[in-house]
């Protein structure tokens, strides 16, 4: 077997990897292509993921991710036509278009139907799509493919890699020591696709009202990109309990020393639920299907606006019970999951040479 794996965020990466290290196992011949992207960079060095990496992220706006994606594709035709996989699996776009102009199998891994551009530049070219129990198959079968092509797992994409890959980064944060909690924030992602936000983030006024009623906490800040992190730094100048993160930092590795976490709805507020961290989100759109879920399960408090400084105020003055009742649903949900590894592979083997 002949494996090609695309990986284009680090969420994409934790969750091929497992499969990667698999594969490996089985002696299988890999092929592991990216692009330069500082977060997935840290992280691939990180867990000492080798990959060819081919172009470079195309930024916040259409034409930049255009012209990046036409980059990508006429510089992995020549690499895959010459790699020939039996299979592809990948979230990209660049590798789907690739793999289906040159007639390679195409798996998808996908848990973001609100993502209309990445479903409709994907889903029609692929060949399997896997994705989550609590994706309706519906929600796919609209972007054009067949309710019978489609693999659900009975497990949120997060499982992937909190359960096969267990590294804890020793993570040192300035000033933690002097403060009772870490309140950590992470702000949306603003250039993609389903958002494109011309503002660094909607909650930046939150936390600067959060840092002076919450004096016990540090407010820790994880920004996506450079200029965030520099723009966040000069607003909250000042806030002696304010800390924004230059570097990419190793999300579970933070939230298992997270008391309290502020998400947008995406991979790390979905980590913090699984991990029994108390968590809210501020996505501004429509609750996703994973943050319905989260939601419904209670392991996850949606607010917007100046509704974020009153329930995290009012969760912190009743952390240690919020804690326990958090970490008794995270278990409980654990335990109802399956490892979605086992049914990814089946899917790729189900494509792959007949034997």
């Amino acid at each position: 077997m002949k494996l090609w794996v695309e990986y284009l965020t680090p969420k994409q990466l934790m969750f091929y990897l497992p499969v990667i290290e698999e594969a490996k196992k089985r002696g299988w011949s890999i092929l592991v292509t990216t692009r330069r992207y500082r977060e997935t960079d840290f992280l691939a060095k990180k867990l000492g993921v080798e990959a060819r990496v081919v172009g470079k992220y195309g930024g916040g706006d259409l034409y930049g991710k255009l012209v990046s994606g036409i980059s990508r594709m006429r510089r992995l035709a020549p690499l895959i036509e010459k790699f020939k996989p039996d299979v592809a699996l990948s979230t990209s776009p660049d590798a789907a278009r690739v793999a289906f102009g040159l007639g390679v199998p195409h798996v998808l891994a996908n848990d973001s139907p609100h993502s209309i551009a990445v479903a409709k530049l994907t889903v029609p070219l692929s060949s399997k799509l896997v994705t989550p129990w609590v994706i309706p198959k519906e929600d796919w079968v609209r972007y054009g493919i067949a309710a019978e092509d489609i693999v659900q797992y009975k497990a949120l994409d997060p499982v992937m890699w909190l359960k096969h890959l267990p590294l804890r980064e020793k993570l040192a944060i300035r000033g933690l020591k002097r403060f009772k909690h870490l309140v950590s924030v992470r702000i949306e992602e603003v250039q993609a696709s389903y958002l494109m936000m011309d503002r660094p983030t909607i909650v930046e006024d939150s936390i600067a009202k959060l840092a002076k009623r919450a004096c016990d906490s540090l407010i820790f800040v994880l920004p996506r990109y450079a200029w965030q992190a520099r723009y966040l730094k000069e607003r909250f100048r000042g806030l002696e309990n304010v800390e924004v993160a230059t570097k990419p930092v190793h999300g579970p590795s933070l939230l298992r020393k997270t008391t309290l976490f502020i998400g947008s709805g995406g991979t790390m507020t979905c980590e913090a639920a699984l991990l029994g961290v108390p968590a809210f989100s501020f996505y501004p759109k429509e609750p996703l299907r994973v943050e319905r879920f989260l939601m419904e399960f209670g392991l996850l408090k949606r607010v917007g606006g100046e509704e974020i400084l009153e329930a995290v105020a009012s969760a912190l003055s009743e952390i240690e019970e919020l804690r326990a009742k958090q970490k008794e649903l995270s278990e409980r949900l654990w335990s109802s999951m399956e490892d979605p590894l086992p049914k990814i592979l089946e899917v790729i083997e189900g494509l792959g040479p007949k034997a």
